[in-house]
Formats: structure tokens, C-alpha cells, sequence
């Protein structure tokens, strides 16, 4: 399955915005994705990153603006209709 595929599906079964190591991680425990990368974080991340750009996106991202890059883990994704 696709990471950005898997996400939806685990986005979907939580009741709270997860991290982008988060929703890797309860991909993985539930099989949803196999992934032998060297940075599946950063892999899945770019998904959700390219899908909350697109019109009609079906996942927002939850982070406190600034003026410089967002502090790992500080980014949480959430289904965009919540």
C-alpha cells in the first residue's frame, strides 16, 4: 500500500492528529506498509505535505506558525472533514 494511502487509513482510526512518526508507526503495526527506505518518515511526511497542497485535500496539517522550519514532531495530520 501507499504511505499516503496507508495514512488516510490510519488517520481515519484515530480519534486524535498524529505525527508524521506516529501515523508510520501504527501503519506498520497494522501492515498497512513494509518499508526498507532509509527515511520512510520523511517518505510518508512528503505525501501528506504534497496532498494537504492539492484541491479537495483530504488531510490537514495541524502546526503553530513561525518564522523558521517546524521543530521535528511538532507537525500533526489530521483527516481534513475534522
Amino acid at each position: 500500500m501507499h504511505f499516503l494511502k496507508a495514512a488516510l487509513v490510519v488517520l481515519a482510526d484515530s480519534d486524535r492528529p498524529l505525527t508524521g512518526g506516529e501515523v508510520l508507526d501504527r501503519a506498520i503495526l497494522l501492515g498497512l506498509v513494509k518499508s526498507t527506505g532509509k527515511t520512510p518518515v520523511a517518505s510518508l511526511s512528503a505525501a501528506l505535505y504534497v496532498e494537504a497542497k492539492s484541491n479537495g485535500s483530504r488531510v490537514r496539517k495541524l502546526s503553530t506558525p513561525g518564522l523558521r522550519r517546524a521543530a521535528r514532531g511538532s507537525v500533526k495530520w489530521t483527516l481534513a472533514d475534522r
